[in-house]
């Protein structure tokens, strides 16, 4: 059955390669927990209070079948008096700073409180309308975009311009804020250039507001993925007013927070929940049904399966150890989502690739997700997730092949695996004693503990090796990877920006300041630029193919899962947007059945 549940996955997610996909850095959970052991009662209430919300939901009046976006037409009697969503985001957001942002967590709520030129909804299609921009045009040459604004305000009134788009989209070039999303814009004419200096005045750069609700965006050269990033957060307006007045406070409390979207920040509880409501002022509010969204930070998985089975959370992501319970009702997710190990380069002794390696190769990666997870979350022995597009009707995986390295589980002998780790301590004149201490940082939840615990279990097991466990909250380990202050984490990952190859491969360049291993290799970075010069989609790919092979043979990072979600939820939730990647939680058209 659980094999038959990830082959359906699979198809599904051949089925959707097609849609946009968009990335940010996050950790590997569906659920953060903390390490507290306080046990919360959980009572076994979960399947009679299930059979009466479908005995309920039966009463009502029929809703539509699977998605809609007609949700302003709804009939009321379907709909549940208190519209009310309440679920777990697991973590305080780090920065809701859209410029800024880098997390998933954050994105969930800049998701629903912004809206940018597009808004895609389960379909994962670029449609004119669907956001701020009502139409567009392209010239000729396939390089100038003109994109027409409709009339709508901020959520205090104020009128969103194409200015207020100008700003955030020159705003985040600016070498002194050193976004570490700028890249994502270098398909703008001279974006790159003014981001790294090479010219000063930003009239230069190819984004202009023509008029109020006129903008015109300028592209190097043509490139056929440029409008599906407009979904991705770093594309939202923002309020030069606002950030002038307020510098970095801007959008760091409640009322600091604007927002043009389907809901609005009312209040931020950090470290303990955040709370939206519908946005009055939003173009489409008629087709928004829900009126709160509750968003708790809560970190402990007892206690969250505990709100769920007492109705207190609308849905939730399966944590490991409530598998076997759920196993019947979890519903799979698809995701283009990487999750690996990051080693810090430049360590004095993770500088050696071939220690790297013996790190990785001494991992039984599939042994921890079939015991772990009962084979529902597939190892990764690549870089590029399945799914993701090729050429000739296959996917990047499909050419590329499926494993690029193997482990102690996979074939790797222990004899390789101790033949490798002398060579490396004998290239660093290190010994066996001297790398025992190294950090492993990981999150602080339960889960994120259990699984780096295998991992220590795993290198001493395995290599001799003994490594420590240091468990952080998610913007400290974002802010001591910025600063190298870290020898491996863990639980890091990576969710595509479109459906190519190259939204993953560009991340490992050496001047991505999203590659925070301080690893740079010429050649690899050769091979994608060579990648992205060309619109040759066989060239394209196998020079990324090529690119793939070097980064997997130096290791810097250690992919070691393809991440999907489990996911528990009441009957009564409908039309939550989850595409595989970007919209992970889209609330714009969701809505409560009568229960």
């Amino acid at each position: 059955m659980r094999k038959t549940k990830w082959l359906a996955l699979l198809l599904v997610f051949t089925l959707i390669a097609s849609l946009t996909l968009t990335a940010c850095g996050g950790d590997d959970k569906d659920v953060s927990t903390d390490d507290t052991k306080k046990e919360d009662k959980v009572d076994n209430s979960a399947k009679d209070k299930d059979k009466k919300d479908e005995e309920k939901k039966g009463d009502a009046a029929e809703a539509p079948e699977g998605y809609t976006t007609d949700t302003a037409n709804l009939s009321k009697d379907i709909l549940d008096d208190e519209q009310v969503l309440s679920v777990n985001l697991g973590e305080e957001p780090p920065c809701l700073d859209p410029q800024l942002s880098t997390d998933g967590t954050s994105s969930v709520i800049l998701n629903d409180t912004l809206e940018g030129l597009i808004r895609m909804d389960h379909t994962g299609e670029v449609k004119k309308g669907s956001g701020m921009a009502t139409d567009w045009t392209l010239s000729n040459d396939k390089t100038v975009y003109t994109f027409k604004l409709r009339e709508a305000n901020w959520s205090d009134g104020t009128p969103v311009t194409a200015h207020d788009f100008e700003y955030a989209w020159k705003r985040i070039l600016d070498p002194e804020l050193a976004s570490d999303y700028a890249f994502m814009y270098y398909d703008i004419k001279n974006a790159e250039a003014f981001y790294k200096g090479e010219i000063t005045d930003p009239s230069q750069i190819g984004i202009k507001a023509l008029d109020d609700y006129t903008l015109e965006v300028t592209l190097r050269k043509p490139n056929p993925t440029f409008l599906s990033k407009l979904q991705h957060s770093t594309f939202f307006p923002s309020r030069k007013d606002m950030i002038e007045e307020l510098g970095d406070k801007y959008a760091s409390e409640a009322d600091l927070v604007p927002s043009n979207g389907p809901f609005k920040v009312t209040e931020w509880k950090h470290e303990s929940k955040v709370v939206l409501e519908k946005n009055p002022e939003y173009w489409d509010a008629d087709s928004v049904i829900l009126e709160k969204i509750n968003l708790l930070i809560m970190k402990n998985s007892n206690s969250m399966v505990g709100m769920y089975e007492t109705g207190e959370l609308d849905y939730i992501g399966v944590p490991q150890q409530f598998i076997d319970k759920y196993i019947d009702q979890i519903q799979l997710t698809p995701k283009a989502f990487n999750v690996y190990r990051e080693f810090n380069n430049k360590n004095e002794y993770l500088k050696n690739k071939k220690l790297r390696n013996a790190f990785a190769r001494a991992i039984d990666q599939t042994k921890i997700y079939e015991t772990m997870d009962k084979g529902l979350t597939p190892a990764a022995y690549a870089w590029v997730p399945p799914g993701i597009s090729g050429y000739d009707g296959k996917t990047f995986r499909e050419i590329a092949g499926e494993k690029l390295f193997k482990d102690i589980g996979t074939g790797y002998s222990k004899e390789d695996l101790d033949k490798l780790y002398n060579e490396a301590l004998e290239e660093l004149g290190a010994t066996a004693k001297s790398i025992n201490g190294l950090r492993v940082m990981t999150g602080q939840g339960d889960s994120a503990l259990k699984y780096v615990q295998i991992y220590q279990q795993m290198l001493e097991s395995n290599l001799g090796v003994k490594v420590t466990i240091e468990q952080n909250t998610w913007k400290v380990q974002l802010d001591k990877k910025a600063n190298g202050d870290y020898d491996i984490s863990t639980g890091s990952g990576w969710i595509g920006d479109y459906n190519d190859a190259m939204t993953f491969m560009d991340v490992m360049m050496s001047d991505n300041p999203q590659n925070r291993s301080g690893w740079a290799n010429t050649e690899y970075d050769r091979l994608v630029q060579s990648a992205m010069d060309t619109f040759d989609a066989k060239e394209r790919v196998d020079s990324m193919i090529e690119a793939e092979k070097i980064l997997i043979e130096d290791m810097p990072i250690d992919p070691y899962a393809f991440n999907v979600g489990r996911l528990l939820e009441r009957p009564y939730v409908k039309n939550v947007v989850r595409l595989p990647l970007q919209v992970t939680s889209g609330k714009k058209w969701a809505y409560i059945l009568k229960h």
